[in-house]
């Protein structure tokens, strides 16, 4: 190869690993203002396709010659070979990641969000494509059951102490979608009275033969006597055939690194402990000095920590954001462009998820927002409402997330579908973290809430690991986590399970995604001393967007050095 060729590849793969994801993933094409005429579902052979692709680019990335690779080339070298190593993970452990869990079923509901609800009628054919939309929709929750029923032939079932959620997820989820696949007259101003008439009984007859059944069959797998009978009674990933290894893959691609779950384990126990001592600092200034377990019983009393509707909820998170925004200036160089919010998360979901979740801007939707949870209101303390909002919408998630799309620099590939959890949450949680420098936990009760936040993600380094290494069970984890957190038991045992039934390693990607920024932070004052500049070091992470850390490493320093 000539001395361009090996970046002019790069550059080739990472096109067609866009293309590749842009025609399977609506989420995808809405950012980009795309129709969507397909879902993707949970089979095997659409597992098996997405890996057959992955490792023909891994091949072609690995035969390149890296010393030729230098740059924004190398970074995207990196990337691929992340992603497709991710999706060949996916694939091998297709039968023992679980299909109908809380977290595992929420894209249905963002289908509908995403896709259905902001979908507009101006000619026939567009009825047409909403009706096999919903037809879309309802085969996708057919493959879900059809996963669940092969993974039970395999030993596969999601343990006992995780089925009545899975039930009201179901449930949710299947009167939501019902009610909302349904178009209202506004929706439907370009079409005739006769075509508005063929679109409702369209719809209505997909409900009531396809959509309404996928969902009852769905429920049905795990209401079958056998399948409670035979789920096992405890939880974690070593309880399986094979568990323990696919749990170490998983621990891989959520962290982003190599090390074992054993020593995230230990970090995570001398992370609660450094915490601990400084929360017992923060009670001693507000004038406590008697046991933490105290402490937290009167944070259950205290008025201003809860809110009594949703709205009041919204307005503490706008209350925490206007205080930052006049701030950043000063720690970064550049702002995303696109505006952030707030809005609620579907009620249908609520149940089923302790938080709510990040979602980044569209073509249909300008705005990145944080969806907040706003059930249970008189059992969700806010202590913790400040580092919260920081982490998810600014200087967090969208400071990423926006960035990183609105970076016409880098391929499509990397500005719309680098996924890396551990960047994503690591940034999010060093970005709350900032809230110290900038002065943002000067109330005690926000300092409490943002320590409290960081000993609950370092908790998750214990129990996650525990939990799916079969070194601990349901009833030690929740005493471990009781013993380092504020939150209620419902939210509590709702967390344990999401770590030992759902999402296996997840967790993990914040506390050692942030323990990965600080200590490069830390690398970087070092080498440049009084030269550190805050807004350089935050502009070299951000302007070439998520990337594997040891790629992050190399693109810090090339960065830093390049401005010096």
């Amino acid at each position: 190869m000539t001395t361009n060729e090996p970046g002019r590849e790069v550059g080739h793969l990472a096109d067609r690993y866009w293309e590749f994801l842009v025609e399977r993933e609506p989420l995808l094409r809405v950012r980009q203002g795309l129709p969507v005429d397909t879902l993707p579902g949970a089979s095997l052979a659409e597992a098996e396709e997405r890996e057959r692709f992955a490792a023909g680019v891994l091949s072609r990335v690995r035969a390149l010659d890296d010393t030729e690779l230098s740059g924004a080339d190398a970074d995207t070298a990196a990337v691929l070979v992340a992603l497709a190593e991710q999706e060949l993970r996916a694939h091998r452990w297709y039968w023992l990641t679980p299909a109908a869990t809380p977290y595992r079923l929420f894209p249905l509901s963002l289908y509908v969000d995403a896709v259905l609800r902001p979908f507009r009628f101006a000619e026939r054919a567009d009825s047409e494509r909403y009706v096999e939309l919903v037809r879309e929709l309802a085969r996708v929750v057919g493959s879900i059951g059809d996963k669940v029923v092969g993974q039970a032939s395999r030993g596969f079932r999601v343990p006992a102490p995780a089925l009545a959620g899975v039930r009201a997820t179901v449930e949710g989820l299947r009167s939501s979608a019902v009610r909302r696949v349904t178009v209202a007259d506004d929706r439907l101003g370009g079409l005739g009275p006769a075509e508005r008439g063929r679109l409702r009984d369209g719809v209505r007859r997909l409900v009531e033969s396809e959509l309404a059944p996928s969902f009852d069959r769905l429920l049905g797998c795990v209401d079958d006597p056998a399948y409670p009978g035979e789920a096992p009674q405890d939880v974690g990933w070593a309880r399986y055939e094979g568990g323990e290894e696919a749990y170490r893959d998983f621990v891989r691609t959520h962290t982003g690194g190599d090390t074992e779950p054993e020593r995230l384990h230990e970090l995570g126990l001398d992370q609660c402990r450094e915490l601990a001592e400084r929360m017992r600092e923060v009670r001693a200034a507000l004038g406590f000095h008697g046991p933490e377990a105290e402490f937290h019983e009167r944070l259950r009393t205290e008025p201003r920590l809860y809110a009594r509707t949703p709205e009041e909820v919204e307005a503490r998170f706008r209350g925490h954001l206007d205080r930052l925004a006049p701030l950043l200036p000063r720690w970064f160089a550049t702002l995303p462009a696109a505006p952030y919010g707030l809005a609620r998360l579907d009620p249908a979901l609520e149940p089923g998820m302790t938080f709510g979740y990040y979602e980044a801007p569209t073509a249909a939707g300008a705005v990145g927002r944080y969806r907040y949870n706003g059930s249970d209101l008189d059992r969700r303390s806010l202590i913790g409402s400040a580092s919260l909002i920081y982490h998810e919408l600014a200087p967090g998630h969208h400071f990423h997330l926006a960035r990183q799309a609105e970076n016409a620099s880098l391929p499509r590939l990397r500005r719309e579908a680098a996924d890396f959890g551990a960047f994503n949450e690591g940034w999010a949680e060093y970005a709350a973290g900032l809230g110290w420098e900038m002065g943002l936990y000067e109330d005690p009760w926000d300092a409490y809430g943002r320590l409290a936040q960081e000993r609950f993600t370092a908790q998750r380094l214990v129990v996650d690991t525990g939990l799916n290494l079969g070194t601990m069970d349901l009833a030690q984890a929740r005493d471990f986590m009781r013993a380092n957190s504020t939150e209620e038991d419902g939210q509590i045992a709702s967390d344990l399970l999401r770590y030992s039934t759902d999402l296996p390693g997840q967790a993990l990607s914040y506390r050692a995604g942030y323990l990965e920024f600080v200590r490069l932070r830390a690398e970087a004052e070092a080498g440049r001393g009084v030269g550190f500049d805050v807004r350089a070091f935050h502009e070299a992470v951000l302007g070439g967007g998520a990337l594997p850390f040891s790629a992050l490493r190399r693109r810090v320093v090339r960065e830093l050095d390049d401005r010096r």
